[in-house]
């Protein structure tokens, strides 16, 4: 058996492979290839016809999201969607509101000095090493630009980052890996420097970096693998920082919107909640926005139509305001508004609710807004969280209750 799977790959070769590198395998072939590997891989390895019209029915779905043309290139090539690691109708994943939100092993990317890779990981304790890397286009299926890797306790409670140019994994540089709270989601920024990759976890820079081994503008693809028991990335996006004061032209980055674009899916527009909303606690989401959207909005839940705490985003045109608000399932209350901080097409806005003692306080990318808002009703009759996207491409990308 070769030691990558290739287009010329035999049936034979795919399915005597392991699962692992069955899916790197993969994931870097075309989607129709990707396709076709998976169908004759059923055929070869499921045989009850119940195992059969499982396959067909995962392959079918394969090839409605290849078809997509809406859909991201990076939604269809890897095994992540095809269960090909589960028995048909079992499932790997933790009870977790947000199970649907992880996210896909692999994104297409160009980079170049100045931009920053902002992703978002759930925190499972009891999790494998799960990593974050940066795969050249010389040798895609082994070129690693740029390793990343979270190693939690008991496997060291270290950060390691390497390079393997297709041959062998180089020298280590470690970081402390910050103590990481079950079930708590965390953010990591890499910011792509002038001769460096410095890596922050949350706002705290870690204390080593990482000098480049290997030209950055061969990166390709952001390849991610999200560790186990429900461990997983729930959002990634790829961009020029704002404080880049020699950005580079739309020549040298080109004209995809895969360059500085959102690489993350929307969540859904509704969770439960499954502790009791309490003083001290906070509720984290993260949005992409896109100039020209409508309004949107992060609404705390008693139930359907009862809105405990309406936090509703109307951008220029529509005022440039936070409108705040309550509906008891009757009519919406009196209204507390707030000046909407300037925000440019494309960025990334952080906001994070704050439940105090007797009110709400809310932050936009750090900053408190400009009013609170008193509790009109218990804070304890939250059951739900929900969202309204927007439009014209503008998303919420994740969204988390913690302490």
């Amino acid at each position: 058996m070769s030691n990558s799977l290739t287009y010329f790959s035999t049936v034979e070769e795919v399915s005597s492979t392991s699962d692992e590198d069955l899916r790197e395998g993969f994931g870097f072939l075309s989607p129709d290839t990707v396709v076709n590997y998976v169908m004759e891989l059923r055929k070869k390895l499921r045989f009850t016809e119940e195992s059969k019209e499982a396959a067909e029915s995962e392959v079918g779905r394969l090839r409605r999201l290849v078809k997509d043309k809406e859909a991201s290139t990076s939604a269809v090539p890897n095994l992540t969607y095809t269960g090909y690691s589960q028995e048909p109708g079992s499932s790997n994943q933790a009870s977790n509101s947000l199970d649907n939100n992880k996210i896909n092993n692999l994104h297409f990317v160009k980079l170049l000095p100045g931009f920053e890779i902002q992703a978002t990981f759930l925190f499972k304790k009891g999790t494998e090493k799960f990593n974050l890397n940066l795969m050249s286009e010389k040798d895609s299926q082994k070129f690693y630009t740029f390793h990343l890797d979270f190693r939690p306790y008991p496997l060291g409670n270290v950060i390691v980052m390497n390079t393997n140019p297709a041959k062998s994994w180089e020298r280590e540089i470690r970081a402390e890996l910050p103590q990481l709270v079950n079930g708590r989601m965390y953010n990591v920024t890499v910011l792509c420097e002038n001769k460096q990759f410095r890596v922050k976890i949350n706002d705290n820079y870690i204390e080593n970096t990482f000098p480049y081994r290997y030209p950055l503008q061969d990166v390709a693809v952001i390849k991610l693998n999200h560790g186990s028991l429900g461990n997983k990335w729930v959002s990634l996006t790829w961009q020029p920082t704002k404080a880049t004061q020699n950005p580079p032209s739309s020549a040298e980055v080109g004209n995809s919107k895969e360059a500085a674009s959102c690489g993350s899916p929307p969540i859904k527009n509704s969770i439960n909640l499954d502790t009791k909303l309490q003083p001290g606690m906070k509720i984290s989401a993260r949005a992409f926005f896109k100039k020209g959207t409508k309004k949107f909005t992060i609404n705390l839940l008693k139930n359907t139509g009862f809105y405990i705490f309406h936090l509703d985003f109307r951008p220029y045109p529509h005022g440039n305001v936070i409108v705040m608000n309550t509906n008891p399932s009757k009519s919406w209350e009196k209204e507390i508004r707030a000046e909407l901080p300037s925000l440019k097409d494309g960025e990334i806005m952080d906001v994070v609710i704050e439940c105090g003692k007797d009110k709400f306080k809310v932050k936009v990318n750090g900053n408190y807004i400009g009013n609170v808002f008193p509790y009109r009703y218990p804070l304890g009759d939250v059951k739900m969280l929900s969202v309204a996207h927007g439009t014209n491409g503008n998303k919420w990308i994740a969204l988390d209750c913690h302490e």
